[in-house]
């Protein structure tokens, strides 16, 4: 992605190799080769203005200490992405069936953010977080008084009088590396007549080694009663170590996702003056991270794995999995006026007039996506927000009394639809996890609504000369004024705002007018 720069003077350096090449193998058969090789040199700051930490033994890592040199972790030279395609025309069905197909393994690195790179480390950058636990609350009254601001390391003593980790601090995988995806498809396209073709195909991708934020100092659990476990942050890995430093920001490359689909296209071009496109694609997708930059208008679980210890506990659909998603547009010139085929003849008024129009339209309308019904951490001990509810059953929904402030159907009272936190009552569908727990409810148990929207435009042309025209357009955006809901409230912690919806995802219809001049 290029060279990473800004107010720290990252200096990152890029090496590539890429060699391809297509050969014709036969009349009906073409084989594509290729083979791309990069280095991935890793990222350090001009003025040695960073520290990174180990997270597994507390160590902390400078400039010029150890074998990291001065970036601090290793980089990696075995980025090779081979890749291999073919297009083949069987001496069949009168040589109208065209078979395709494809795999590549490429690689990238992606990041996960300015705010979490290592020169947001003390001493160069201070950052405090308290996290009070609930039987050992803080007070308002001593302010910021309680912060040191000067002379500040990461390996710090808690100091006097202090029961909470004051710093916050960031680590970069000693092996990071960048993230790797197969993908492949195959893909059969047949030619119906001269005007229509018909295509239908796998595509499939698979990713590994992705870049995902990590809490690597998160609490572990207690043993016995909740009511005896040590105060939480005794409970950390590293207290021993690093008694001053709270949570920490890990960017590691242990994510994974999956993408499986059918995708069917159809295209017809009737005339010259019309032609549409159509398509419709079955797929899933699953993962066990969001990503660190998510994505608006979805309802999304936060960036962190709510348990650090278990993160095969958040694999599931992906933020932006569509189970069902279709498409259709084209365009349409009216075949009156010079050069049609009707009206060819007519004088400059009457073309002027009826002549040169033209209508273009887009609708597309997909399923609705994963939504994670979520719960209060209660006990602190997820330290990252994004925790997720028990689930003990499938919802009723009631699809006669869905509405916009009652997205599920459920009755009016919620009486009885969450159980109190740990507890079964052997009716609810969610409750709250018990002191100390997670929620052991999956990623994306329910949906939300789905999207609908269609564009389309009418244009006219005038001539001018021969060469010269203008082109005028009046431009339809959401043309039928559809309303697509966000994602309903939630947390069953607010049983009233539960299925309600506040907004939506998309904008009012828009006109506007455009007109250009060809010359």
């Amino acid at each position: 992605r290029g060279a990473a720069t800004g107010t720290w003077g990252h200096r990152f350096w890029r090496s590539a190799l890429f060699v391809q090449d297509d050969f014709k193998l036969a009349s009906n058969f073409t084989l594509n080769l290729g083979l791309r090789w990069e280095y991935m040199q890793p990222i350090y700051e001009v003025a040695d203005r960073q520290v990174n930490v180990n997270t597994f033994t507390g160590q902390l890592i400078t400039p010029g200490s150890g074998e990291f040199g001065r970036a601090l972790y290793k980089g990696y030279p075995k980025q090779f992405m081979p890749r291999i395609g073919f297009a083949y025309t069987p001496n069949i069905l009168n040589n109208k069936l065209v078979v395709r197909a494809g795999w590549a393994y490429q690689s990238f690195m992606e990041g996960t953010g300015a705010n979490l790179r290592l020169p947001l480390n003390p001493p160069f950058f201070i950052e405090t977080d308290f996290t009070y636990d609930p039987r050992t609350p803080g007070t308002i009254r001593t302010g910021f008084s309680d912060v040191t601001a000067a002379n500040v390391t990461l390996n710090m003593p808690r100091p006097a009088g202090v029961a909470v980790p004051q710093l916050q601090g960031r680590a970069w995988d000693l092996n990071l590396r960048p993230q790797t995806t197969s993908q492949v498809n195959f893909t059969l396209e047949y030619q119906l007549d001269n005007s229509t073709s018909v295509s239908a195909g796998y595509v499939g991708q698979k990713g590994t080694h992705l870049v995902a934020p990590v809490e690597a100092n998160q609490p572990v659990a207690g043993t016995g009663p909740f009511a005896t476990w040590a105060p939480l942050n005794d409970r950390r890995p590293l207290a021993n170590v690093l008694p001053n430093l709270g949570n920490i920001a890990r960017t590691e490359s242990s994510a994974t996702m999956d993408y499986h689909s059918l995708q069917t296209t159809a295209r017809r071009k009737f005339s010259s003056n019309f032609e549409f496109i159509a398509a419709y694609t079955y797929g899933k997708t699953l993962t066990d991270n969001l990503g660190y930059y998510g994505s608006g208008n979805t309802s999304n679980e936060g960036a962190y794995w709510q348990n650090a210890y278990d993160r095969r506990g958040n694999r599931g659909p992906a933020f932006f999995d569509i189970r069902h998603n279709f498409t259709i547009g084209g365009n349409l010139a009216l075949p009156y006026g010079k050069g049609q085929k009707f009206g060819a003849d007519a004088n400059k008024v009457v073309d002027f007039i009826a002549g040169g129009w033209s209508l273009n339209y887009n609708l597309a309308t997909r399923s609705g996506l994963p939504m994670t019904v979520r719960a209060n951490d209660l006990t602190g001990q997820a330290v990252r927000p994004g925790v997720r509810a028990n689930r003990y059953r499938d919802f009723t929904v009631d699809e006669s009394a869905r509405t916009v402030d009652n997205w599920f159907g459920l009755p009016s009272n919620r009486v009885g639809l969450f159980c109190a936190a740990g507890v079964d009552d052997g009716r609810c569908a969610y409750g709250q996890p018990a002191n100390g727990q997670f929620g052991n409810a999956g990623i994306g148990t329910e949906r939300g609504p789905g999207f609908t929207n269609l564009d389309f435009s009418i244009g006219k042309r005038f001539n001018v000369t021969e060469r010269n025209y203008f082109d005028f357009r009046v431009e339809f955006f959401n043309a039928f004024n559809i309303v697509n809901w966000a994602p309903p409230g939630l947390n069953i912690n607010n049983p009233a705002g539960f299925g309600a919806i506040g907004g939506q995802v998309n904008n009012p219809r828009a006109i506007q007018f455009g007109l250009k001049y060809y010359f």
